[in-house]
Parts: C-alpha cells; sequence; structure tokens
C-alpha cells in the first residue's frame, strides 16, 4: 500500500516542480540539484522517508519547542516588562533629581550673579568717586602752585627792600613759614595722589575680574536654564563621547567653586572699604590743608598789614620831622646870614677904630699923647674884638648846627625813600597779588 503510493507522490512532486530555476538560484542552491537528482534517479524508499514514530517524534518536539518558546518568551517579556518599569523610574527619579540639582545650583549662581553684579555697580560708582577725589587733588594742586607763586613773588620782592628796612619783621617771618607750609602740603598732595592711583589700579583689576566672573556666571545660568528645559523629547539632544571623563578631570567641586567666588566677593568688599576710607583721607587732607593754608595766609596778611600800618606811622613820623629839620635849616641859614652881616659891621667898625688908633699914632712928638679919645679907641678896639670873637664862635656854632641839621635831612629824606620804597613794596605789589589768593573752596578742589 505504502509502496504503490510513493511512485505516484514522486511523479506529482515532478510534475510540480517549475522549469523556471530562478528562485532557487536566489536561494542559493545549484540548478541541477532539483530536476535531474530528484527526477533522474529515482532513489529507494526506505532511505527517503521517515518513520511514522520519527514524524509523531519531530511534532511532539516541534510542539514541545513551541511551549517553551512561547514560556520562554513569556518570561523576557516580563523581564523585559520590570526592567522597563524599574529603569524607567529610576532614570525619570535620576532625571528628577538632576533636574533639581540643576535649578538649586542655577538659583545659587543667580544669587551669587546678583551679589556680583551688585559690587560690580558698587565698584564702578566708587572709581567715579575716586576719580572725582583725584580731580579735587589735583584742583588743590593747582591752587597750591599759585599759592606757591605768591609766597615766592611776595619773598623775592621784600628782598629788594633797602638797608635797614630789609629786616626780619613778623611779616617776613609768617612769610617764610608760609613756604615751608607749602612745601609740606604739596609732598601729602603728591603722597595722597600716588595713593589714588595705586587704589584706582586695584579697584580697576578687582572690577575686571568681578566683570569677568560675572559673565561666567551669566553664561553658566544660561547653560543651566537650557539645560532645565532638555527632555527625551527634546530634538537638540544627542551623544557625546568623553563628556563623563571630561567633567570629572576639568570640573571644580562646588566647594572650591563657592570658595573661590566668596574670595573674590571678600576680596571686592575689601578693595571697597579701602577706597571709601581713602576717600574719607582725602577729603579730610583738603580739608585740613585749606583751612592750614588760609590760616596761614590770613596770618601773613595781618603780619603785613600791622607792618605796613608800623611803616606808614615811622615814615609820616619822619616826614613831620623832615618838615621840622626843613624849616629849621631855613631858620638856621637866615640867622647864619644874620650873624655874618652883624660881624662885617663890627669888623667894619673894628677896622674904623683900629685905623684911626693908627693915624693918632702918627702925631709927632709930645702931640702923641695918651689922653681920653686914645684910651677911647683902645677899649673900642678891645670891645669889638671881643665881641668878633663872640659872635664868630656863635657863627661857628651855627654852622655847625647848620651841618647836623642838614646831615639829619640827608638822613631823614633817606629813611623816608627807604619807607616809601618798603611800602610800595609790601602795599602795591605784595598786598595786591595776595588780592588772588584762592578760596577755600578752590583749595578744597571744588
Amino acid at each position: 500500500m505504502e509502496k504503490s503510493s510513493t511512485p505516484n507522490r514522486q511523479l506529482s512532486m515532478c510534475d510540480m516542480i517549475s522549469d523556471d530555476l530562478s528562485g532557487i538560484n536566489n536561494q542559493g542552491v545549484p540548478k541541477s540539484c532539483v530536476t535531474h537528482e530528484i527526477c533522474a534517479d529515482k532513489p529507494k524508499l526506505e532511505n527517503n522517508f521517515f518513520t511514522f514514530l520519527q514524524w509523531q517524534k519531530h511534532n511532539e518536539e516541534l510542539l514541545n519547542r513551541s511551549v517553551q518558546g512561547h514560556h520562554q518568551s513569556n518570561v523576557v517579556e516580563y523581564n523585559v516588562q520590570r526592567s522597563i518599569n524599574t529603569l524607567s523610574g529610576s532614570v525619570d527619579k535620576g532625571m528628577s533629581d538632576s533636574t533639581n540639582k540643576i535649578a538649586g545650583m542655577a538659583r545659587n549662581i543667580d544669587r551669587w550673579k546678583a551679589h556680583m553684579f551688585q559690587v560690580i555697580e558698587n565698584m564702578r560708582n566708587e572709581i567715579d568717586l575716586l576719580m572725582l577725589s583725584k580731580t579735587k587733588i589735583q584742583k588743590a594742586q593747582t591752587a597750591l602752585r599759585i599759592i606757591c607763586s605768591i609766597s615766592t613773588e611776595c619773598l623775592e620782592r621784600r628782598s629788594f627792600r633797602l638797608e635797614t628796612d630789609l629786616t626780619l619783621d613778623p611779616g617776613q617771618v609768617e612769610l617764610v613759614k608760609e613756604k615751608a607750609l607749602i612745601t609740606e602740603i604739596g609732598n601729602l598732595f603728591c603722597r595722597t595722589l600716588s595713593q589714588i592711583k595705586d587704589q584706582l589700579n586695584r579697584n580697576k583689576n578687582v572690577k575686571g575680574r568681578l566683570e569677568k566672573n560675572w559673565s561666567d556666571k551669566y553664561q553658566s545660568f544660561q547653560i543651566d536654564t537650557i539645560n532645565l528645559g532638555l527632555n527625551i523629547q527634546t530634538p537638540i539632544i544627542m551623544s557625546h563621547a568623553d563628556v563623563v571623563k571630561d567633567s570629572e578631570n576639568t570640573c571644580l567641586s562646588v566647594p572650591e567653586w563657592e570658595s573661590i567666588t566668596k574670595s573674590l566677593y571678600e576680596e571686592a568688599e575689601q578693595v571697597l572699604n579701602e577706597s571709601t576710607q581713602l576717600r574719607s583721607i582725602v577729603d579730610d587732607v583738603l580739608k585740613k590743608s585749606a583751612n592750614r593754608l588760609r590760616g596761614q595766609a590770613d596770618t601773613v596778611d595781618i603780619a603785613l598789614a600791622r607792618f605796613i600800618s608800623d611803616t606808614q606811622q615811622i615814615g609820616q613820623a619822619i616826614e613831620n620831622d623832615l618838615k621840622q629839620v626843613v624849616q629849621r635849616l631855613g631858620d638856621s641859614e637866615n640867622l647864619i646870614g644874620d650873624l655874618i652881616r652883624v660881624i662885617m659891621n663890627l669888623e667894619k667898625a673894628k677896622q674904623t677904630a683900629e685905623t684911626r688908633l693908627h693915624n693918632r699914632l702918627k702925631r709927632p712928638g709930645d702931640e702923641n699923647v695918651k689922653d681920653n679919645a686914645q684910651l677911647s679907641l683902645i677899649s673900642e678896639v678891645k670891645n669889638l674884638s671881643d665881641q668878633l670873637n663872640t659872635l664868630n664862635y656863635q657863627l661857628y656854632c651855627a654852622r655847625t648846627g647848620h651841618g647836623g641839621l642838614q646831615e639829619a635831612r640827608s638822613l631823614l629824606e633817606d629813611d623816608s625813600r627807604i619807607k616809601r620804597k618798603t611800602l610800595w613794596i609790601d602795599s602795591i605789589r605784595c598786598q595786591r597779588i595776595r588780592a588772588h589768593y584762592p578760596s577755600v573752596n578752590i583749595l578744597l578742589g571744588h
């Protein structure tokens, strides 16, 4: 039964084989293995068929294998689903934690960024105020140079005073003190200006570092803001090789970051405090220097005014005395003229008496007697001689006194000229130039 049916089954298989072998060739089977080998040579029946037991065993194994496959598929599906659920929760939890930490760090960055921005604004304002203090010092130096020129001019002009008026009077002493004070304050201004320049350099350096730090924090905040908006649905996410390794090797820890930021913030605050203290010192220096200079200027002006007043009084007294001397000189000259005329008259009277006496000595013989006329002439000549001697002595005294008056007049005139020169220097030159002395506001740098 089986043998009679086998050829029919083989023939039907040969008949069912298509002449088109392209499908078989596409499967990698040689052309001659189907049509020729199966249809040409007819193998034995026992070599080509499986037994029924084999067929049943094959089907049973196939079904068992299918059941095992289903079981294994169910186990794998369960494990996969469980892993997916577990990993999904873990990933969601990790992403949520990372998001919260990024948000916390972003808030911390934003807080420090706000602090840095405020410090930068304070530093900018402080730099502007310190520049104003620098300008005040420079204006005060300009005013001090004017004061130095005024003081030097006064000292130089007063050095042209003549003879006895070239004295170390109170005005001269105060002018010398003023010159020393100007030198002292000038050195103080130079040191203060140098300190301001150094402080400005420190302020600008710290300001630059603060701006760099604020810029870095601004970029970090923007980056974390972008990171907070990223999720698995974001189209811009991608893989980055070695990003974990680079982060572990290059990134600072949060305590180190906070320490650096806090150190810069504290340094900026310290520099701000030092700059504020320096500005306070500058204002105090300007105020005290202006008061000292103005006080010394007032002292100089008072001393000069008093000396001018004393010189004017002395000069007026000299003028009055000179007028009296000139008057006395006129009187003396008149007196001397009168004395000369009297002496000349007495000389003539004496000469007359002597001539008479001489003529009477020419009387001859016994006629030359010492009569009363002779005695009278002798007495007259003696009296006139005594009177002439007295008048000549008086004339000598008058001329000596006149010479003394002339000498006094010369001295008074010289001294009056000296006093006028002194008054011209002090009142016309010194006082007028000191009228241009800078005010306190200018000395304060306003």
